[in-house]
């Protein structure tokens, strides 16, 4: 098998660029469903989280913050590796593939600190399809890559 040829250097930079984007938008993504009162739009939008997932994120913050739930513990990331890259253009595009691990997070009742009853769940590792996007925030000029969909594609 012939060896695989090196990405180039524009798109070597964007791929590193974009998986720690990702790895601090999780991050984020965990401090605020932690602490739902605490969290603001501000804070994802700077740690990375834009378009529809800061509306995905964002509306998950709220509906447990309306019942008084916060999720105790952190997801942790543990693959990630490229599917396609977009380095030049408007805005430069990286598309990861990710293991995301939840087994130690937890729902819990703010006032009690006690788990929500959940239903049958899965294995608590999801496999993700993320799309990250270069690009400057609303009413901004300096442009940063932004963690703007992700759909999880089954268990890892």
């Amino acid at each position: 098998m012939p060896p695989t040829p090196a990405r180039p250097t524009a798109e070597q930079a964007a791929i590193a660029a974009a998986k720690a984007r990702y790895v601090a938008a999780w991050s984020a993504i965990d401090t605020a469903l932690n602490n739902p009162p605490a969290a603001t739009r501000e804070k994802l939008l700077q740690a990375g989280v834009g378009r529809n997932w800061l509306i995905e994120i964002w509306g998950s913050v709220g509906f447990n913050q309306e019942r008084g739930w916060y999720q105790d513990g952190r997801v942790r990331v543990e693959t990630l590796s490229v599917t396609s890259v977009k380095a030049k253009g408007e805005e430069p595009e990286v598309n990861l593939t990710a293991c995301l691990n939840s087994t130690k997070v937890t729902l819990r009742y703010s006032k009690t600190r006690k788990p929500v009853p959940l239903g049958p769940g899965t294995s608590g590792r999801s496999k993700v399809q993320a799309k990250l996007v270069f690009a400057a925030s609303a009413g901004q000029a300096k442009k940063m890559w932004f963690l703007v969909d992700q759909q999880d594609t089954g268990e890892c």
